[in-house]
C-alpha cells in the first residue's frame, strides 16, 4: 500500500468514528411557549421541557421577569422562579402570562432555563424574550377624516390647474 491508499483509509476510518462523538450533544427540546413569541394576556401556557440524557441533569431551574410559574395549573400572585427536580421522562410546568395591559414596548418577559448536572455545573441553557401581545390596527385609516378631504381638495385643485395651463399653453400654439 502507497501512502495515498494509508491516508485514505485513516480518513475513511476517521469519518466512522465521528457520528459516535456527536451523540453525546447536549439537546433538549422546550414546547408550548407562543408560537409567535406574543402572549395573550392572562393566559396559562403548559410547557414540557425533554432532554436527550436525563442521567445527568440533576434539576432544572426556571425563571421569568413578567408572569407567574407553578408546577400545576393553579397559580399563586408573582412566583418568578421554580425548581424543577431530576426525572426520568422531562418536565411540564406552567406559566401564566401578565394578566395586565402594558404599553407598547412593555411587558415583555423573559424566561431562563438552566439545566444543572450532577456536580452543580450548567448543563445547558436556554432563553427567551416572550413579548406582550401584537398589537393589532384597526380597519379604519389612522388619518383624520379633515386630513383626507384637505388632500383630495389640494390634488383635485392640481389637476385643474394643470388642465387650464395646458389649454392655454396649446391657444398660444394655435395662434402662431
Amino acid at each position: 500500500m502507497n501512502i495515498f491508499q494509508k491516508s485514505l483509509l485513516a480518513v475513511f476510518a476517521m469519518s466512522l468514528l465521528l457520528p459516535l462523538s456527536q451523540a453525546e450533544d447536549k439537546i433538549y427540546r422546550v414546547e408550548g411557549i407562543p408560537e409567535n413569541l406574543h402572549y395573550s394576556t392572562g393566559k396559562s401556557y403548559e410547557i414540557i421541557i425533554t432532554a436527550n440524557d436525563y442521567d445527568s441533569i440533576s434539576e432544572v431551574n426556571i425563571s421569568v421577569t413578567n408572569g407567574s410559574l407553578s408546577s400545576t395549573d393553579s397559580f399563586e400572585a408573582d412566583v418568578h422562579n421554580l425548581v424543577l427536580e431530576s426525572s426520568e421522562e422531562g418536565w411540564i410546568f406552567f406559566w401564566q402570562a401578565p394578566t395586565q395591559s402594558f404599553s407598547l414596548g412593555e411587558g415583555n418577559s423573559l424566561m431562563t432555563i438552566i439545566f444543572t448536572d450532577n456536580d452543580g455545573q450548567v448543563w445547558s441553557s436556554y432563553e427567551s424574550m416572550l413579548r406582550s401581545p401584537e398589537i393589532i390596527s384597526h380597519s379604519s385609516s389612522g388619518v383624520p377624516d379633515w386630513a383626507n378631504s384637505l388632500a383630495w381638495g389640494g390634488v383635485s385643485i392640481t389637476v385643474l390647474c394643470t388642465v387650464a395651463g395646458s389649454y392655454v399653453l396649446r391657444r398660444d400654439k394655435i395662434k402662431h
